[in-house]
Parts: structure tokens; sequence; C-alpha cells
């Protein structure tokens, strides 16, 4: 099978199909592979000494992505990223990965092919291999499901639970891009208007799991809880406070928002603080350490990567999680992306033929 004629997929059938993922998968797969896609269950091999990282993220069409707004290899990238951007939380490194497809027979072919070969080229960049996985028919929209194991030294390993009363809160990058990317899809703001468009759709459609500065900030062993922000940070701090039984202040003025953010919510009539507050899908690392130890974790970091560390705040006593201005009143900010509270992300679902 090869794409390019303009065939559906129920057309060429699931064996063909199966046949040719699978030949994509074979191609990425690196050492530790004994049996991969083809048998009822693959068979890695098992590392000795290090805990096992389990995790599994759903993308659903017209919720996380829109045919018309991502080219098909761009979905299959981000459905890997942000599982990649998991194993990335937890310090640790990504290993084996099943990923399965449901979608309708009237899907074109090289749709198909084209979310297959993103899911393939994400795991093999950041050093993983998809073993496996499950190809089905289905009457609604396109789903693509990424399941991820990864490892990591039991004494590096960053949990959300271990943050303290004093700890500096620090984020990794600049926050507010991929929602900067999706707000001008949704508002059809164009290049024409926006010099930084680009960055700002690259951020939303294609994310760079932070796996080396996360290898990082572990090995330095002075983090004490880390968590990737993919909900925003409205959403995602508070999580991370409550598994730690903690509160926390941040300083808003702190909050590296990127530039396309600003630029894109200039010209769309929005605050870009809020954007980069609460728009979610960053996959920026959020950690807690020390405050006499952020200098040293920002140097580890920095030399793995251009990324910056920024200290935004700390960690309380208590259990209330507050955002304060310069001059230490409270802020509002809206909460960031919850699936059964606020509207999909892509609101409007592609049609069927769009690719």
């Amino acid at each position: 099978m090869r794409p390019g004629d303009g065939r559906a997929i129920g057309e060429v059938g699931e064996n063909a199909l199966v046949a040719r993922f699978r030949e994509l998968a074979s191609a990425a797969q690196g050492e530790g592979v004994i049996v991969g896609s083809g048998d009822d269950a693959a068979v890695v091999a098992a590392a000795e000494g290090r805990a096992l990282l389990l995790t599994c993220d759903m993308m659903v069409e017209g919720v996380h992505f829109r045919r018309d707004w991502a080219r098909p290899r761009q979905i299959g990238w981000k459905a890997m990223a942000q599982n990649l951007s998991d194993i990335a939380a937890m310090g640790g490194e990504p290993a084996f990965a099943v990923a399965s497809i449901a979608a309708p027979g009237s899907l074109p072919e090289e749709v198909a092919e084209g979310i297959a070969q993103g899911l393939m080229a994400a795991a093999s960049e950041y050093g993983a291999a998809v073993v496996g996985g499950d190809l089905v028919g289905s009457p609604g929209p396109v789903v693509v499901d990424v399941a991820l194991t990864g490892w990591v030294q039991r004494e590096m390993m960053l949990l959300r639970s271990g943050a303290r009363p004093g700890d500096a809160i620090c984020v990794t990058g600049s926050l507010g891009a991929s929602a900067a990317g999706l707000t001008a899809l949704q508002r059809g703001l164009g290049a024409e208007m926006l010099p930084r468009l680009d960055r700002a759709l690259i951020a939303h459609r294609e994310p760079r799991p932070r796996l080396a500065e996360s290898r990082a900030i572990a090995a330095t062993r002075l983090g004490t809880a880390m968590m990737d922000l993919s909900d925003g940070m409205t959403e995602d701090l508070p999580r991370l406070c409550a598994e730690s039984g903690v509160g926390a202040r941040v300083y808003a003025e702190h909050i590296p928002v990127d530039p396309s953010c600003e630029e894109v919510a200039g010209r769309a009539d929005l605050d870009a603080l809020t954007l980069a507050a609460s728009g979610g899908e960053d996959y920026e690392l959020l950690f807690t350490c020390a405050l006499d130890a952020v200098a040293e974790v920002a140097a580890a970091v920095a030399a793995q990567s251009d990324a910056a560390v920024t200290a935004i705040g700390e960690i309380s006593e208590g259990d209330e999680v507050v955002f304060v201005d310069p001059e230490g009143r409270k802020m509002a900010f809206p909460r960031g992306f919850d699936h059964f509270a606020t509207p999909a992300r892509c609101s409007q679902r592609a049609e069927a033929d769009s690719g």
C-alpha cells in the first residue's frame, strides 16, 4: 500500500493499512524491542534498576484538532508529543508506544498514513519506538490514542506530590504561544498582520516536549515536584498543589508570556497574560525547588537547552492558590481547559472530506 491515489481507507482495507503501519513502525524501532507489531502483544526488554512509567492520551477530532487546521502528520506528531511530555514531567526517558486510530471508512488513505508518519516521527526524534497498536472503523470523528512507556531512575523520579512550603515555583520557556496559535485559527487571523504567527501555529500544531530539560532538572536532585503544563497554569498548578497538600502564591508579572501570545492577543482584543496563564497546551515544565536552588537548576537546564527557567512564585502553607499583581492584590483568572466544564478547544468539527 502506498498513499496518493485518492482511495479511502475503506477501499484499501484493514490488512493493507496494518501492514503499512507495521512497515513504518519497524523502520523506527531501536534496541530493546524483542517482538514488535504483528503479534498479539509486543515484547520489550525490561530495564534493571529503573521504575517503569506508563501514560496514555487521546485526541478526538473536533475537540483537540480539526483537519482543516492541521496537516495529518501534525495531528500524529501532537498525539505522540503530549504523551512524551507526560514522561518528561516525571523526569523520565520515553521507551515504547502503542498507537491506535479510529476512523470512518471514508477517510482518505493519505490522511491515515500522514497521521501514522507523524506518530512515528515524534517517537523517533525523542528516542521512543512504536511497537504496536490498533486500527478500527468508526462512524464518528477520527480518534488517535497513544499509550507510552518510559523509564526513570527511582531516586530521580519527580512527582506532583513533593512541593514544600517555601519552595520556588518555576516554569521552563514561555507560555501562551499554543493558545495564541489556536486563537489565530479561531479568529481567522493571517500572517500578513501577525509577523509572529508562524511561531504560534507551530507551537500549537507541533509542540516540543521538554525531555532534555526534565532530565537536567531531575539530575540535579534539587527539584521537589514537577508536572507539564497541558491544560493551563491556572488549571495545572492547583492540581500540583492539591497532590502536595500545599498552597501557592504566583506573581503574575513574573509569568513569561511568549511574544507571539502578546501579538495575537493584541490583535484579537484579548489580555495576553490571561491567555498565557489559562490557555494551555504549552507542554512546558512546571516545577518546584528550594529558593536557593533556582540558579543551579536553571544553569543545569541552560547546559542542555535554550529554554529559560523563570521563578514565578512560591509554595505556601494551606491550600489556597492565588495570583497577585505587583501591589499584592489578588487577580482573578479563568481556569484552564476541562473536558467536561469548558468548550472543546476546536469547537467545530472538521468536515469528513477535509484533508
